[in-house]
């Protein structure tokens, strides 16, 4: 008889437990569904903002459609030298952000340009990384950011990173190099840094434009 009491208890107290679960399960099913379509919706915005640009022969288009197979808002170009190919295509077209990125991912030894979310520090290929200083810097001083299309809570913009911004934390902080004897020398320049964050500092980054209200174009 006890057993039988036991059993029944498990059984109602499953039951409830059930009972309380499926909503929850149903509540977070949903608030995925949403965030979904918010996703999907914000895309749409970056993609249809892309297509305005290039119809209207605006090579900041080209541009953006090339950052936006890089970060992957767009999955038309895959292949790392075929994007790279897309960034070169807006740079011949005068657009200054393309030749910037292009000049960064060169200094970083990058399979692609853009990915400015995270980190463009040299790698074990230090000529690499001065030839692309060395092109990137001229560029800094005619234009010092490289614009962005994000979503910021789901909401389509135009982000504007200061590209010197990149670069001066590795002259403070130091990057190896890889010497003859197999030793590593880790190198600091206090006079680059100078250089590098004073391009930072005087960089004038305009706010972010929101693609999901009325704005003048630029």
């Amino acid at each position: 008889m006890k057993l039988q009491i036991r059993l029944l208890c498990t059984l109602v107290c499953a039951a409830m437990l059930g009972g309380c679960v499926a909503p929850v399960n149903l509540a977070l099913e949903a608030e995925k569904s949403q965030n979904d379509r918010i996703l999907k919706t914000g895309i749409a915005a970056l993609k249809k903002h892309i297509k305005d640009l290039q119809e209207r022969g605006d090579p900041l288009g080209d541009y953006f459609y090339a950052l936006a197979n890089s970060d992957g808002w767009i999955e038309d170009v895959k292949d790392p030298v075929a994007i790279t190919a897309l960034f070169e295509k807006a740079a011949t077209k005068g657009v200054m952000d393309a030749q910037i990125l292009l000049a960064l991912q060169e200094a970083g030894s990058e399979p692609v340009p853009g990915r400015l979310d995270y980190g463009q520090g040299p790698s074990e290929d230090l000529k690499a990384w001065e030839s692309g200083l060395s092109k990137l810097l001229p560029l800094l001083q005619q234009q010092c950011y490289a614009r962005r299309l994000v979503l910021t809570d789901g909401r389509p913009r135009v982000r504007y990173y200061s590209i010197a911004y990149k670069v001066w934390p590795e002259f403070r902080d130091g990057y190896y190099r890889r010497n003859p004897d197999g030793t590593r020398t880790l190198l600091k320049d206090p006079e680059r840094l100078n250089l590098w964050r004073a391009i930072d500092k005087q960089c004038v980054v305009p706010e972010s434009d929101f693609l999901d209200i009325q704005r003048k174009e630029r």
